[in-house]
């Protein structure tokens, strides 16, 4: 008779670079849509008391892009980390998607690419 493990593999393994990335790419791309909320809405209280302070472009601003863009580039190598060697699943794809979103707002900014959004310029 042949015994066979309680514990065995299922054959499906985990990447748990790619979940990293994930995580990463999260907080990241939750910091930029923040920071692009505010970019095109200043007057928005969505964050409560903290609202004047990011709109303002004060220091919660400053340290939110460079959190977001920190997060962002550790997602983004993640994601080509753990698709590496040809074991890229959704997480990878997803981390990669996810920490371009949070470099998105950082980047561009930096670069001065992206201007005030003004409603209606002439009238």
């Amino acid at each position: 008779m042949v015994s066979m493990p309680i514990f065995g593999s299922s054959g499906k393994t985990s990447n748990p670079l790619g979940n990293l990335g994930v995580l990463a790419g999260l907080v990241g791309a939750a910091g930029s849509v923040i920071l692009w909320w505010f970019r095109f809405q200043p007057s928005s209280t969505i964050l409560g008391r903290y609202s004047p302070q990011i709109a303002g472009g004060g220091p919660i601003a400053d340290q939110l892009r460079v959190l977001a863009a920190a997060v962002g580039l550790m997602a983004v190598i993640a994601g080509i980390a753990g698709g590496l060697g040809g074991r890229g699943n959704a997480s990878t794809v997803a981390a990669l998607l996810l920490g371009v979103v949070g470099l998105s707002y950082p980047v561009l900014t930096y670069l001065n690419l992206v201007t005030r959004f003004v409603p209606n310029p002439i009238g």
